[in-house]
C-alpha cells in the first residue's frame, strides 16, 4: 500500500488566507492534511493523528507557533517541524532554526515548500536508517568500532568493543589519545598503514586478558580475538575511515589446543573426547560388547543398556529419528554409515552424537553391527558461536555495502561473502559461479574487466577496479574495490581475491539533489500530457500522475524511478530511440506517433515528444518524454478512411451492377422485343409461330435467370452484417463438401491433402462453406486432362489472421490476360466447362463481407493457388 504523507498544520486564523493549503495541493504529493487553530487541538493531534511533519504559523516570540515547537521538543518526539510566517517576522524564523526547527517559510514565498518537505523527509529517513544500523552493530556478539579521517577519530564503538578494550569514553577522541601505552602503539601504526594503503589487516587469535571479564562474567576474562582492520571508502573510492572488527574465537582456539593436547596423550583419547564402542547382535537384539565410554556419553549404565537394547533409539530426538532409520536401510545393504543427531542425556540435557557403524552380513542378511559413538556437543556449540560471529562480520559488511570474494585457480572454486551476495542481488543460499558474475557485469564494462583480470594474472600485481553491474530488471550498481593475486613459490598465480563496495546510492542521491530544481521547472512547462523526466543516463527520475496511470495500464511495475526509459519500448525500437536521444541532446525537439498493444489487448495511439532539460548554465541534465493519447483522433480518422473505402467499393459494385444490367439484360430484352414484333407480323404459319414462341420463352427464361442471380447477389450483401459467427471445424467442412460431390471426386480420382495447423475458424459457417465449395469444385472442374486432380489445403495463423491456401494442379489461368476480370460477375474464361461465371464472384464477395481478402497466383498448365486471409 502506498504511504500517504501525514501533515499537521497549526494555522493562525487571523493570518490564514489558504495559501499554505494551496501550495500543498499544487505540489502533486498525496497528503493527509489536518488543520488546527488552537494548542489544545494541536496536542490532541500529536497523540492521535501521529503526523510525519508539522507546519506551524508563528509571529512574535510567544506566538502559537513558538509554543507548538517548544511542546514538541518537551515531548522529545522526532517529528519534522517547519514554521510559516510573514516577512516582518523573518528574524523570528532564524531564531526558530537556531532552536532546532527543520526550516521556515514566508507566506509569500511558498513555492519551495513541497521540495523542502520531501528533502527533510529523506534526511529523516536516512538518519533513522543510520540509527537502526548502529543499533544492530551494538547487538552483534563481536567487537565493532568505526574511526574516521587520517587521525582515526572514533565515530562508533559497541559495548563489546568497549569492554574488550577497556575504553568506554572513546567517542570523538583520536586513536592515539585512547591507546597511549607504549605496548598499544602498534594499533595506531596498523591504522595508519591501512588508511594509506587500503590493504586489510588481519591479526588472528590475539590473547586478551580482562580483570572483570566480558559483562562481568569471571569465566570470560581470558579471550582469543581475531582482529580485522578494513578501509571504509566513499562512493568515489577514496578512503574515509576504518572498520575495526573483533571476533571472539576463544572457544575455537581452546578446542584446538585441547585437541592438540589430546593428540599427545593418545592413550587417554577415548576418555577425553567421550567416545564409546559397541557390538550388537541384530538377530537376537542384544549387545555383545559395550565400552565404558557409552555410559559416559548417554548417562545410562551398561546394565540399563542390556536390559533395554532399544534404549539408544528411545533417547534420540523424535525429529532426528529419521536419520537412523535411513542408516538402517543402508546397513541392511551392507554399507557403512556415518551420521550426526541429538539425544536426551539421562540428566535431561541435550547432547550431539556422531555415530560410525560397520555392518556384518552373512549370506546377504545383517547379523551384527559394530560402531563408534562420539559426543560432539562441545564442537557443535563452538561451531555455532563461530557461525554467529562470522554472521556478525557479514552483517557489518552488508551495512557498509562491502563484500569480499576468493577464487582458487587450482580447484576453480569461487566463494563470496554474504555481503557480496547481497550486492549482487543474491541471498545467502546462492552458490556463486563465474557465469553468474559475468552475466551481471554491465555490457559496456565487460571487456575492460576481462583485461584487468588478464593483466592481474600476467603481471602478478594488485590493482584497483571500478565497474558496473546490471540485473535482469535493468537495475545498475556501481562497484569499486581492489583485485589481488597470490603466487606460489615458482611465481605462478594460484589464487585471486579481492574486496568490492557498492557506491551507487550516494552518487545517485548527490545527482538527484542537483537536478531537482531544473527537473521541477521543466516538468511544469509540459503538463498538458503525461510526462516522464529522464536523466542523462536515461534513467527515470520523475513522472506525472497520468504517466503513472499509463505505465500501470500497460502492465509496467510502478513506481518506476530508476528504470531505464528504453524498457518501456519494444526492443525493435532501440536503434531509433538512440538516434532520437542524440538529436535531442543536440538541441532538437522530436515529435512522432506510435501505435502500441496494451495489456488488455487494446490498440492505442500515442503522440510522443522528446525535449531536452537544461539548467540556467545550459547544461543538459536529461530529457522530458511527453506522451499524449490520440487514440480517439486516430479512430475517427480510421473510421473516415473505412467509410471512404466502403463508398469506393460500393461504387465499384454499382458500376459492375450497371454493367451487368446494361449488357446481360440487354440481350434477352432485345430478343423479346424482336420476337414480339415478328409475332405481330401477318401471315405467319403455325410452325413459324411455334418457333417464335419457343424463342420468346427462352429469352424470358434467360432474363429471369439474370434477374434471380442479381437478386441473390444483392441479398447476400444485404444480409452480410447480420450473419452469426460460430466455431467451424475446417476438416469437418472439407469432408462434408467431399461427400456432397462424392460422385465427381470418385469419377475424376481427385486427391486431397489437408495440412491444418489451425483446426477451427470462428466465422459465418454458410459463407465459409460456400467459399470452400466453389474453390474445391473449380479445382475438380478445371483439372488438366490426363492428370488426376489434386488439391492441397493449408490453414495457419499469422498474428490475428487465419490464412487459407488452396493449391491445385489444374489448367491454370492466364492472369496477364484475364486477371483483372477473374472475380467479375458472369466472367468465364474456359467455355469447355459448364458454368455461369458466378462462383469466384461470390467467393470474393463473401470473403470481403467477412473482412478478409483473396489473392491468386497461376500460370497456364501450372495450376492455381488461392491465398485467403480472414480475421480471427
Amino acid at each position: 500500500m502506498k504511504n500517504i504523507l501525514r501533515i499537521l498544520l497549526l494555522e493562525d486564523p487571523e493570518r490564514d488566507k489558504g495559501e499554505v493549503v494551496a501550495a500543498l495541493r499544487c505540489s502533486g504529493t498525496e497528503v493527509n492534511l489536518l488543520v488546527v487553530h488552537v494548542l489544545e487541538a494541536y496536542l490532541e493531534a500529536l497523540n492521535e493523528f501521529s503526523p510525519d511533519l508539522i507546519l506551524a504559523s508563528f509571529s512574535g516570540a510567544e506566538s502559537i507557533g513558538h509554543q507548538a515547537f517548544r511542546l514538541v521538543k518537551a515531548l522529545d518526539q522526532q517529528i519534522i517541524f517547519m514554521g510559516i510566517s510573514s516577512v516582518e517576522f523573518e528574524d523570528e524564523g532564524l531564531k526558530l532554526l537556531e532552536a532546532g526547527a527543520t526550516d521556515y517559510f514566508l507566506r509569500d514565498r511558498l513555492a519551495r515548500l513541497p521540495f523542502a518537505m520531501l528533502q527533510a523527509l529523506e534526511k529523516a529517513r536516512l538518519k533513522a536508517q543510520e540509527t537502526h544500523q548502529l543499533q544492530l552493530l551494538q547487538k552483534i556478539p563481536s567487537a565493532v568500532a568505526i574511526v574516521i579521517g587520517p587521525e582515526h577519530t572514533f565515530q562508533f564503538t559497541n559495548s563489546f568493543y568497549q569492554q574488550l578494550c577497556g575504553k568506554e569514553a572513546a567517542l570523538g577522541k583520536r586513536l592515539s589519545e585512547v591507546f597511549t601505552d607504549l605496548e598499544h602503539q602498534f594499533i595506531v601504526h596498523v591504522a595508519d598503514q591501512v588508511y594509506k594503503s587500503g590493504e586489510t589487516f588481519v591479526d588472528k587469535e590475539v590473547f586478551v586478558h580482562l580483570d572483570e571479564g566480558i559483562g562481568g562474567n569471571p569465566l570470560l576474562t581470558s579471550l582469543y580475538i581475531n582482529f580485522t582492520v578494513q578501509a571504509l571508502r566513499s562512493n568515489k573510492g577514496a578512503i574515509e575511515g576504518l572498520l575495526i572488527f573483533g571476533i571472539d574465537v576463544t572457544e575455537q582456539v581452546l578446542s584446538r589446543k585441547e585437541t592438540e593436547r589430546v593428540n599427545q596423550e593418545i592413550d587417554k583419547l577415548f576418555g577425553a573426547v567421550n567416545e564409546g564402542f559397541y557390538l550388537k547382535d541384530i538377530v537376537h537384539n542384544k549387545y555383545i560388547q559395550l565400552s565404558a565410554g557409552c555410559p559416559k556419553i548417554y548417562g545410562y549404565t551398561i546394565r540399563e543398556f542390556h536390559e533395554n537394547p532399544d534404549l539408544w533409539y528411545e533417547v534420540i530426538y523424535p525429529e532426528d529419528r529419521y536419520i537412523v532409520e535411513q542408516d538402517d536401510v543402508l546397513l541392511q545393504k551392507g554399507e557403512q554409515v556415518k551420521s550426526q543427531y541429538r539425544i536426551t542425556h539421562k540428566d535431561q540435557s541435550m547432547r550431539w552424537l556422531e555415530v560410525r557403524a560397520l555392518p556384518n552380513l552373512v549370506d546377504g542378511a545383517l547379523i551384527s553391527v559394530e560402531g563408534v559413538v562420539s559426543d560432539i556437543t562441545q564442537r557443535k556449540f563452538s561451531e555455532e558461536k563461530i557461525r554467529l560471529a562470522e554472521a556478525g562480520l557479514s552483517e557489518a559488511q552488508k551495512m557498509a555495502q562491502i563484500g569480499n570474494w576468493n577464487y582458487d585457480l587450482i580447484r576453480e572454486e569461487l566463494t563470496w561473502s554474504d555481503g557480496l551476495k547481497e550486492i549482487y542481488w543474491g541471498d545467502e543460499s546462492m552458490v556463486p559461479a563465474n557465469q553468474y558474475f559475468e552475466n551481471l557485469v554491465h555490457p559496456d564494462d565487460r571487456l575492460r574487466l576481462e583485461y584487468e583480470v588478464s593483466k592481474l594474472k600476467r603481471t602478478g600485481k594488485n590493482m584497483k577496479t571500478s565497474f558496473r553491474i546490471i540485473n535482469s530488471k535493468g537495475k545498475v550498481k556501481i562497484l569499486t574495490g581492489e583485485n589481488r593475486i597470490e603466487l606460489d613459490k615458482e611465481g605462478k598465480p594460484i589464487r585471486l581475491y579481492g574486496i568490492l563496495q557498492d557506491v551507487t546510492s550516494l552518487k545517485i542521491a548527490e545527482e538527484t539533489l542537483k537536478k531537482s530544481e531544473a527537473n521541477l521547472r521543466t516538468l511544469l512547462n509540459h503538463t498538458d500530457a503525461a510526462y516522464i523526466l529522464v536523466d542523462h543516463q536515461l534513467r527515470i527520475v520523475s513522472y506525472s500522475h497520468l504517466a503513472h496511470e499509463i505505465a500501470e495500464f500497460r502492465g509496467h511495475a510502478t513506481p518506476f524511478e530508476g528504470s531505464h526509459i528504453f524498457d518501456y519500448f519494444v526492443e525493435q525500437k532501440r536503434s531509433k530511440l538512440e538516434k532520437i536521444i542524440e538529436e535531442v541532446t543536440n538541441g532538437k525537439n522530436i515529435s512522432y506517433e506510435i501505435k502500441v498493444k496494451e495489456r488488455d489487448g487494446q490498440r492505442k495511439w500515442y503522440a510522443i515528444k522528446w525535449v531536452g532539460v537544461n539548467d540556467n548554465e545550459h547544461k543538459n541534465w536529461g530529457f522530458i518524454l511527453s506522451i499524449k493519447d490520440i487514440t480517439q483522433v486516430k479512430i475517427l480518422a480510421d473510421q473516415q478512411n473505412l467509410i471512404t473505402s466502403e463508398l469506393i467499393r460500393r461504387n465499384k459494385d454499382l458500376e459492375q451492377f450497371t454493367y451487368v444490367v446494361s449488357h446481360n439484360l440487354r440481350a434477352p430484352v432485345a430478343n423479346i422485343i424482336g420476337l414480339s414484333e415478328l409475332m405481330n407480323t401477318a401471315g405467319l404459319d403455325q410452325r413459324s409461330s411455334a418457333e417464335l414462341m419457343h424463342g420468346l420463352q427462352t429469352s424470358i427464361k434467360n432474363l429471369d435467370t439474370v434477374i434471380k442471380d442479381l437478386n441473390y447477389v444483392l441479398q447476400v450483401k444485404k444480409d452480410a452484417p447480420g450473419r452469426i459467427k460460430e466455431p467451424v471445424d475446417i476438416q469437418v467442412l472439407v469432408d462434408e463438401i467431399k461427400q456432397s460431390i462424392n460422385h465427381l471426386v470418385v469419377q475424376e480420382q481427385m486427391v486431397f491433402d489437408c495440412d491444418l495447423e489451425v483446426h477451427q475458424a470462428y466465422t459465418v459457417r454458410g459463407y465459409l462453406y460456400n467459399i470452400f465449395y466453389n474453390l474445391i469444385l473449380n479445382s475438380l472442374k478445371y483439372h488438366r486432362p490426363g492428370f488426376p486432380p489434386s488439391l492441397h489445403i493449408k490453414a495457419y495463423l499469422t498474428g490475428k489472421h487465419l490464412n487459407l491456401i488452396f493449391k491445385d494442379n489444374g489448367k491454370g489461368i492466364d492472369l496477364g490476360k484475364y486477371g483483372a476480370q477473374l472475380f467479375g460477375l458472369y466472367k468465364r474464361f474456359d467455355l469447355e466447362v459448364e458454368g455461369k461465371g458466378m462462383g469466384l464472384f461470390m467467393v470474393k464477395t463473401q470473403i470481403e463481407d467477412l473482412g478478409g481478402s483473396i489473392q491468386v497466383e497461376s500460370e497456364p498448365e501450372k495450376g492455381t493457388t488461392f491465398h485467403i486471409i480472414l480475421p480471427v
